[in-house]
């Protein structure tokens, strides 16, 4: 396999996890339920329509680069209650930083422009784990860490 068609299949890869997105955030978007409802449901559904943007970009990219893009989504995880959704869309966005890192790995084989996109995307993937890794609460804080913050003894 060519270097070219390796980043092919690497965005492909990266488009299968924005194909994904739509999917499950339109889900998540409209089975939330309870008195977080509109605050998550707003959120998941930007989450699908970033999705979807992304999907279209990275298509667009594939078929420049000679390549087709692919209509299968990578795995869809469903989830019937609000932090089990909230894991699932860490779990998504971890997977699809993943891919477009894998991408980029190989950018070079196109242009610097096209590095330079993927580089977007992969700070813009980095965003969306580090926001679900509050929202999901893996971001921990140490009393002494505050402690030292505020000038405070402990």
């Amino acid at each position: 396999m060519s270097s070219k068609e390796e980043l092919i299949a690497r965005l492909n890869d990266a488009m299968a996890w924005e194909l994904a997105g739509v999917i499950q955030y339109m889900q998540a978007a409209v089975m939330v339920t309870g008195d977080a409802r509109e605050i998550y449901r707003e959120f998941f559904h930007e989450s699908s329509e970033e999705a979807l943007e992304h999907a279209e970009l990275v298509g667009e990219k594939i078929s420049v680069l000679g390549g087709v893009p692919t209509v299968e989504p990578a795995m869809i995880r469903q989830a019937a209650d609000i932090d089990g959704m909230l894991e699932a869309a860490l779990a998504l966005e971890r997977d699809a930083l993943k891919a477009w890192e894998d991408a980029h790995a190989v950018a070079d084989a196109a242009n610097p422009g096209t590095v330079f996109w993927i580089e977007e995307h992969v700070a813009e993937e980095q965003e969306h784990v580090d926001h679900l890794e509050k929202l999901t609460e893996k971001v921990s804080f140490a009393s002494s860490d505050i402690d030292e913050a505020t000038g405070q003894s402990g």
